[in-house]
This record gives structure tokens, C-alpha cells and sequence, in this order.
């Protein structure tokens, strides 16, 4: 065998044995990472419907939405058209007692339990007894383990004979309250008293 004969079957087996390197590289680092960050979502579905229970084992909340997409990589759930119903806790055992319906076109859920809700947010009371009977606003966020809720954009609240807005909002539905913080102005309606004939 000639001496340029060995230098090219040298030179070949160095370039085959960097591509194989080259190659295992590639693969380790495939199979490492065990989240695919290429911006679709880890999974998603249409027409869902989620049930919460708290630790004792009631019905908290329950979460309907027309499109859910998970994103494992970023801890972030999207909700297209959600409605949030939540429940009374300290509804008597047998019976379910439903609260409130909250609504809006989107909402992102966190990993640390906060629902933000973009686009006519609507939260709907539904007990017919309740003073408080309807927020609305443009974006608003919902811790559902406090069950806090905020808003910073303009609200309305409408109650039975009264009707508020202000520019900020802070309440708490699993206590029925919310407080108008800034610009608040209210508008009392008085019921007309029939005279007796």
C-alpha cells in the first residue's frame, strides 16, 4: 500500500468518525429535552369541561371553555369563550348551591391558580336574592383559590335599585363584596310606593 493510500484511508476515517460524533451530539440533544418549545401547544381540545373539588371534597368550581391549549413550557393554559361557575362552600351536604357565572372571550390560567379574563368579562350572580347581581368589564383576574377578584379597567356593578361604575375594582365572590376604588359614581333607583285605595 502506498503512503498516499494510507494518508487518504486516515483522512476518510477521521471525517467518518467527526461525522458520527457530529451525529450522536444531535441525538443527545434531542432526547434531553424533554419540552418541545416549537409554539404549538403540549395539548389542546374543543368543548371542555373541567371540575375543581377543594380538599374536603366539594365542587369549588367548575370551568367550561369552547377551546383550551395547554403550553407545558411556559405553565399557561388559554381559554377561548370561558365560563366560570363557582360554588358555596358552605353549602348544606346532598345539596350544590351554584354562586356565580363568570364570562369573557379569552382567559390564560397560571400555574399559580389565577384565571385572567380578557374581553367582556361578565360575572353574573345567581342567586336572585343577592344585592350584587352583575359586574362587567373589559379584563379582569380571578384567584380561584381565594376566589379574589380585580379589575384596573373601567367597571360596572349592577345591583338590585343601583347601579355604580368606578375605575377599579377589588371584591372577593366567595363573600358576595366589591368595592369601586376610583371615579365612582352611582345611580340609585327608588322604587315608586303605590298609594292604597
Amino acid at each position: 500500500m502506498s503512503k498516499i493510500q494510507s494518508w487518504l484511508i486516515a483522512i476518510l476515517a477521521l471525517i467518518a468518525l467527526a461525522l458520527i460524533g457530529w451525529h450522536l451530539s444531535n441525538v443527545n440533544d434531542d432526547s434531553s429535552s424533554s419540552i418541545v418549545d416549537d409554539g404549538y401547544p403540549t395539548y389542546q381540545t374543543q368543548e371542555a369541561v373541567t371540575f375543581v373539588y377543594d380538599p374536603e371534597g366539594k365542587l369549588a368550581y367548575k370551568l367550561v371553555a369552547d377551546d383550551v391549549k395547554n403550553f407545558a413550557d411556559t405553565k399557561l393554559t388559554w381559554f377561548t369563550k370561558p365560563v366560570l361557575t363557582t360554588y358555596d362552600p358552605n353549602s348544606l351536604s346532598g345539596t350544590l348551591k351554584d354562586t356565580w357565572a363568570v364570562s369573557a372571550d379569552k382567559a390564560k390560567l397560571t400555574n399559580d391558580q389565577m384565571l385572567y379574563l380578557y374581553g367582556n368579562v361578565l360575572v353574573n350572580s345567581l342567586n336572585n336574592a343577592s344585592q350584587l347581581q352583575k359586574i362587567t368589564t373589559d379584563n379582569a383576574t380571578v384567584n380561584l383559590t381565594t376566589q379574589d377578584v380585580a379589575s384596573d379597567d373601567q367597571v360596572t356593578l349592577i345591583g338590585i335599585d343601583i347601579k355604580s361604575v368606578g375605575m377599579k375594582m377589588r371584591g372577593n365572590l366567595r363573600n358576595k363584596t366589591a368595592e369601586l376604588i376610583e371615579k365612582v359614581t352611582t345611580q340609585y333607583e327608588i322604587p315608586h310606593e303605590q298609594p292604597n285605595p
